[in-house]
């Protein structure tokens, strides 16, 4: 047994008080009356002997006595020494991510059972266990450091809600890490419907971890997990959308998704999306509108648990055009149409030279090199290389003569590829002009016999698309679209993150906005749209709504969850709440009469109605 606010114990000097009221009381004084008759009757009513009286007396003291310590024990509030397996301290992880607002049949969301499952075991702990509460999403917030205090503790727990961003445990259990090394032994109790992983160098007799899953038992969601807006190659004044619908594994059977496109509040699509559990599905979504109307692309899934992945916000954008830097010393004549149509609708911006005019004075947004590349190979803009005659950069490329080798067919590896998406193979006969050696790590996308003719990827972050075909050299690729729409989807793909593009590029929730103004917003909250506002603090604002954005100066975005971690709602293995014991079973004493000090205020109560009527019924006193 200890104290846990000792200093209130000084507080039993008021004891002597009563006692020496006892010890020190006046004795009878002798009055003279006219007659005794009166006083005779009292007595013969109330014949009691010495002994009694005196057991009386003593009685009433020892119940004042008796109500006096009980209030200095509740003030000191005494805490019984726990068991050997009991932790000193306790770091109470919350996963908050968006996940943890998927809904059960009774509309009950993860978080709240997570609560639930929290303030039971919180009742059961010991008041000398200090505990600590951290929240955590992508990154870790500590709510509570090192307290003792359950009520502040409480009114915590409740006041978290999940937000709309991937949770990673690993930084916030770095950070528990630290505050559960501060009291030993102590206990890491990790929350959430997704388990950790624990490492065993973190596991240790001082500091244990434990997890509780709240996960769903049945869920059922399909949501976005990719988007993007681009204008569509070789049109003029349409768009297209980029969505990617993804099903979560735990699924318990394939699902038929309803997917809705709206533009300015009117009804433009409609498509039925059949998924397997743990399958996605790719949709380029043609669109046709001006710059600010609102796009809603919107799942609607019979039972489906989670509402931030089911629908996306945002603003057609204004495009601006790309500045491409060409360089051939001999260009292909087709290549020049194919870069000319994209000039034509207002997509491209061409700056041609040869290699005499290398390095340019100004960067563009992306290099095109045909028949030539440079010794300093650039690594700052992506690079699409055509027809190269010599190793250059990354690629190591042996020709095969001006001739070059005739191919009746091609074989498409990856016709999901953006580059080569809506590409098809049909009476596509090229002519093959050099070998590359070496592609690093691109992907190859068409093979023609054994050999890479087209090839994409990033190395060092530097995205490259190179192809070794001769466009009028070919018996009928410059004849059909493939060409140009291969040109197109190349450049677009490359350059998909350059500055020109940067008005399509969502956020996510958790990033920041660099803005001054109050920022509006045109938010999806889950359930429905909803107008919000922030005001951001000094000239950076931390995204943390998903929706429709718009600054004071005019600019607009938008922010999307679009994670297929939270989309790929887990599934409960066990039962809800189930952890390994903690505590031995003198830990738990607390449950069923409360902590030592609402024992004592009960005890105070009861003393008090027992003397209240002893001295009432009994004449005690």
């Amino acid at each position: 047994m200890q104290f846990l606010n000792p200093s209130f114990l000084h507080l039993a000097w008021l004891a002597l008080i009563p006692l020496a009221l006892y010890l020190f009381r006046r004795r009878a004084k002798r009055v003279q009356v006219s007659t005794l008759l009166f006083f005779r009757s009292l007595a013969r009513e109330h014949q009691e002997s010495a002994w009694l009286r005196q057991l009386k007396r003593i009685l009433s003291l020892l119940l004042t006595l008796a109500v006096i310590l009980f209030g200095v024990l509740a003030l000191a509030r005494p805490a019984s020494d726990a068991g050997a397996d009991t932790p000193g301290s306790m770091v109470i992880m919350l996963d908050r991510s968006a996940s943890m607002a998927a809904k059960d049949a009774q509309g009950q969301t993860r978080m709240k059972a997570a609560q639930e499952v929290i303030r039971q075991r919180v009742r059961s702990l010991p008041d000398t266990v200090i505990v600590s509460l951290l929240a955590f999403d992508a990154k870790p917030s500590v709510l509570l450091s090192r307290s003792r205090n359950r009520r502040e503790l409480m009114r915590l727990i409740d006041g978290i809600t999940p937000v709309p961003r991937e949770g990673k445990v690993d930084g916030a259990f770095t950070v528990a890490r630290r505050l559960a090394d501060l009291e030993k032994p102590s206990e890491i109790w990790v929350v959430g419907d997704s388990a950790p992983t624990f490492e065993e160098s973190d596991q240790s007799a001082e500091v244990k971890q434990r997890f509780t899953q709240v996960a769903l038992s049945s869920p059922l969601n399909v949501g976005i997990t990719g988007f993007q807006i681009r204008k569509a190659p070789l049109t003029r004044g349409r768009y297209e959308a980029f969505a990617k619908v993804s099903a979560a594994v735990a699924n318990s059977r394939a699902v038929t998704t309803a997917l809705e496109v709206r533009i300015a509040g009117r009804l433009s699509q409609l498509r039925e999306i059949e998924l397997q559990p743990g399958a996605s599905s790719s949709i380029i979504l043609p669109l046709d509108g001006v710059r600010g109307q609102r796009l809603e692309i919107e799942l609607k899934t019979p039972g489906d648990c989670l509402g931030w992945d089911n629908l996306v916000l945002a603003p057609l954008p204004e495009l601006k055009p790309l500045i491409v830097s060409w360089f051939s010393d001999t260009p292909d004549p087709f290549t020049g149409i194919a870069l000319g149509a994209l000039v034509e609708s207002g997509k491209l911006e061409i700056l041609k030279g040869g290699s005499a005019n290398w390095p340019p004075k100004e960067k563009p947004d992306l290099y095109v090199f045909e028949q030539w590349a440079p010794k300093d190979w650039p690594t700052d803009r992506p690079v699409i290389v055509l027809n190269p005659l010599q190793s250059a950069g990354p690629l190591r490329v042996r020709s095969l003569g001006a001739k070059g080798v005739p191919h009746s067919s091609i074989r498409l590896v990856a016709p999901d590829h953006p580059v080569s998406y809506r590409i098809t193979s049909t009476r596509l006969a090229i002519t093959q002009t050099s070998v590359f050696e070496s592609l690093g790590s691109l992907e190859p996308l068409w093979l023609a016999g054994a050999e890479t003719v087209l090839a994409a990827g990033e190395i060092n972050g530097q995205r490259i698309v190179a192809s070794a075909v001769s466009p009028s050299q070919s018996e009928q690729l410059a004849l059909q679209p493939a060409f140009p729409l291969l040109l197109g989807n190349a450049i677009y793909w490359c350059a998909e993150q350059s500055d020109a593009l940067s008005e399509l590029t969502p956020l996510k929730p958790g990033s920041w906005l660099s803005t001054t103004g109050l920022v509006k917003w045109t938010e999806w909250d889950g359930s429905r749209i909803v107008t919000a506002s922030d005001q951001p603090q000094g000239s950076l604002l931390e995204v943390r709504r998903l929706g429709i954005w718009e600054t004071s100066d005019g600019s607009m975005g938008t922010s999307l969850l679009s994670s297929s971690e939270e989309t790929n709602i887990p599934k409960l293995d066990g039962k809800l709440g189930d952890a390994p014991a903690p505590v031995s079973s003198r830990f738990s004493l607390a449950k069923a009469g409360g902590t030592w000090p609402q024992r004592l205020i009960w005890a105070l109560l009861a003393v008090l109605l027992i003397e209240s009527f002893l001295f009432h019924r009994k004449a005690l006193y």
